[in-house]
């Protein structure tokens, strides 16, 4: 049951791109699932490896980020960021949190690992 629950959480909150509401509470997704705090603090708990309600948003706001940056190398990083529910000093700070970089210094990398996989396949 509690597993069907959390999991029917995060389809909800990946296929209507809920965390791309940059103000999205947990109040928000208690009351569509009519449940309480704790209900949902011990689902993410057992579910998500532990993590607290913003962290496992953000987590999934990352993982948007990083298709966006391999997908979309035309898109800014400010619509970018938009797109996924940060701001885009938050998208700097967690992007760097996570990478140790810059989320312009990874397009870079991925830019230039890109250039020289071409280079070697065309030679």
């Amino acid at each position: 049951m509690c597993k069907n629950l959390f999991k029917d959480i995060n389809a909800t909150i990946r296929d209507k791109r809920l965390y791309a509401k940059q103000n999205l509470m947990r109040e928000d997704i208690m009351k569509l699932f009519h449940i309480g705090r704790h209900r949902l603090n011990d689902l993410l708990a057992d579910n998500a490896n532990g993590m607290s309600f913003p962290q496992y948003i953000n987590a999934i706001r990352m993982e948007e980020v990083d298709k966006l940056i391999i997908n979309n190398p035309q898109m800014t990083l400010t619509a970018i960021a938009n797109n996924v529910g940060f701001t885009a000093p938050n998208l700097r700070e967690q992007f760097k949190r996570r990478y140790g970089m810059s989320p312009s210094e990874y397009r870079a990398k991925l830019l230039k690992a890109k250039d020289e996989d071409n280079s070697v396949t065309q030679d």
